[in-house]
């Protein structure tokens, strides 16, 4: 048995005070046998474009009109991440929850110990890619801050434990890691395929349509390494991009 390591990182919050039209949560799994091909292709593509590789790649600076004119060094980076690890690593699984802007605070923003449903449903894709390739997985979150690690722990373990849903994930590793978005690339690709999936899901028709050409085209290999794959119970099919309905948005399960 093998082990999958699950970068995953958000594109929106779903809260009525966010800009996001559409807040995505998103999952890219790798073997670990791939990880360092991974890297060392971030390497050379940071090296390649910027000559230093202090560079934090992420979709709010990089997925944007203006790389199509002003800052066209992020569209190559953008492109060549998506082309040659998005794309080019075998092993590589992405995993997303579509939402939509709430018209009110989900319930589980005052309840630290739900675990909220975008959350869950997440879960529940990577165990069934986990079952599939015979492996465990870790979990890897973009770090935020103490506190709000800590929320997401108990949360996770609450659904894990306490839950009879959460005790029929056995591929998952029973807790989270934390990482942070500056230095591991892992995250960076997360954050990157997180934010091309939102905005091609809000495809907001003020953006100019060669930018909106430009993120289709994204979407269509990001798309292409997802798969369905099987629930915890045996009658259950995920698709790999859920658009979760707005009944799911304002409740948690613990």
């Amino acid at each position: 048995m093998g082990c999958l390591i699950a970068f995953v990182d958000e594109s929106g919050f779903p809260h009525p005070n966010d800009e996001a039209l559409c807040p995505v949560l998103a999952a890219v799994c790798l073997s670990e046998a791939d990880i360092r091909t991974v890297i060392q292709r971030m390497y050379r593509i940071k090296m390649d474009i910027y000559e230093r590789t202090d560079v934090e790649v992420k979709a709010s600076n990089m997925v944007r009109p203006k790389a199509l004119t002003f800052a066209k060094r992020n569209k190559t980076c953008v492109e060549r991440i998506v082309q040659e690890i998005v794309g080019g690593i075998p092993s590589l699984r992405v995993f997303s929850v579509v939402m939509q802007h709430p018209d009110e605070v989900p319930d589980w923003v005052e309840e630290p110990a739900w675990l909220p449903n975008h959350y869950r449903f997440l879960l529940q894709r990577i165990n069934g890619y986990d079952r599939e390739a015979d492996s465990k997985c870790l979990v890897a979150f973009d770090s935020q801050d103490e506190g709000n690690d800590q929320i997401i722990v108990n949360r996770m373990k609450n659904y894990l434990f306490r839950s009879a849903e959460g005790h029929l994930l056995t591929s998952m590793v029973e807790t989270a890691f934390f990482v942070s978005s500056k230095v591991e690339e892992g995250i960076q690709i997360a954050d990157l395929v997180a934010g091309i999936i939102r905005q091609h899901h809000e495809h907001r028709d003020k953006e100019p349509k060669e930018f909106l050409d430009w993120v289709d085209g994204l979407y269509y290999t990001v798309e292409s390494r997802t798969m369905t794959v099987p629930g915890p119970r045996p009658e259950q099919l995920f698709r790999g991009i859920y658009e979760m309905p707005p009944k799911f948005f304002t409740l948690g399960q613990s």
